[in-house]
């Protein structure tokens, strides 16, 4: 890929990155019924209303050193990180996407490619606000579940279109019972014990996505192996805690974008 195109790519994911991270927030403020004042960012320590040269991705918290201007409060390390980290992606997938380009194909082909390219792109800015939000607080919020499955049902829908055959109906299939109906019989059987209520509908545009029983099998399996390498640790440290729950919406999202992109190889299991 041409350095110029993953520095572009990089800067369009971290400008993603400061909207995610202040989307979470703002999120996370209504749902504590704690009404936000300004439609600008501000510090959420003083009030202060940030200027634009406040709010420019990654620099901005590298000059302030992490601090607010006017009244010195930690900003954190979620938002940096979530700037750097979707930018990443964005680089990432970018060139996924680019790679798997063929500049011969007919211009309805291209088309499609680049419209398939934009819907995955989308859903992960969802992905990402879904991540943030049940890692930190928990919190799956249904606008944005509702967001990457609407996003996931026109990709399917581009995807299919003119080439659909019969016997992909039961790929379909197959990743949706590895996926969303597991996960909501596991919230149903356990009572929420187990998985969370949203853990099964973040599920549901993962599998429509995948498409295929295997690849929806590695994204369970790989999401659970992550969570378990992150929860057992945890569990033994905190043992007297025997009510501690893991959010499992990072791992489903994690596990899901490796998958997308090693498919090709996985796919010939």
């Amino acid at each position: 890929m041409d350095i110029v195109l993953a520095v572009a790519l990089f800067v369009v994911g971290a400008v993603m990155g400061s909207f995610v991270c202040c989307e979470a927030w703002r999120l996370h403020l209504s749902e504590k019924k704690r009404a936000v004042k300004s439609k600008w960012s501000v510090c959420l320590k003083c009030g202060y209303r940030l200027a634009w040269y406040d709010n420019i991705p990654v620099v901005s918290w590298m000059v302030l050193r992490g601090k607010c201007r006017k009244c010195g409060k930690g900003i954190g390390w979620w938002e940096v990180l979530g700037e750097v980290g979707i930018g990443v992606v964005f680089v990432v997938f970018g060139w996924w996407f680019w790679a798997g380009f063929d500049g011969c194909a007919s211009a309805v082909e291209m088309t499609r490619y680049f419209l398939l390219a934009g819907m995955v792109m989308a859903m992960l800015v969802g992905m990402a606000v879904l991540f943030i939000s049940d890692a930190r607080w928990g919190r799956l919020p249904v606008r944005y579940l509702t967001f990457c499955v609407i996003c996931a049902i026109l990709f399917v829908t581009t995807r299919e279109w003119g080439v659909f055959i019969v016997a992909q109906i039961w790929d379909y299939l197959g990743a949706l019972l590895v996926l969303p109906v597991l996960y909501y019989l596991l919230y149903r059987l356990s009572s929420e014990r187990w998985v969370g209520s949203g853990d099964w509908l973040l599920a549901l545009p993962m599998a429509l996505v995948l498409g295929d029983f295997w690849l929806a099998f590695f994204c369970v399996f790989l999401a659970n192996v992550m969570g378990c390498l992150v929860g057992l640790p945890m569990m033994i440290a905190k043992k007297k805690n025997t009510n501690m729950r893991l959010a499992f919406g990072p791992f489903l999202i994690v596990a899901f974008m490796i998958v997308f992109l090693l498919q090709a190889q996985l796919s010939i299991f």
